[in-house]
């Protein structure tokens, strides 16, 4: 797992709230695409679909920041 600073976990941070449009601290689907783009735009659609059903692990269609943030540290040099 890769080491984030504290400024760059404040920087995705805020990306992350921009696309929680509704400030519940959760995100869709399409919402994480979105951000994706933002953080990594080189990563396809397909990519960014299989990442979110990868978090996503209780199906109901939303996650978090920290399920987002462990997610990231782990894949985020492979984009």
């Amino acid at each position: 797992m890769s080491e984030l600073s504290q400024e760059e976990i404040a920087e995705i941070k805020d990306h992350f709230d921009f696309f929680d449009n509704d400030g519940s601290g959760l995100i869709d689907q399409d919402e994480f695409c979105q951000l994706l783009k933002i953080l990594a735009p080189e990563a396809s659609h397909e990519n960014a679909i299989r990442g979110f059903e990868t978090i996503d692990v209780d199906h109901n269609q939303q996650i978090d920041f920290d399920e987002f943030l462990d997610w990231w540290k782990m894949n985020w040099t492979v984009f």
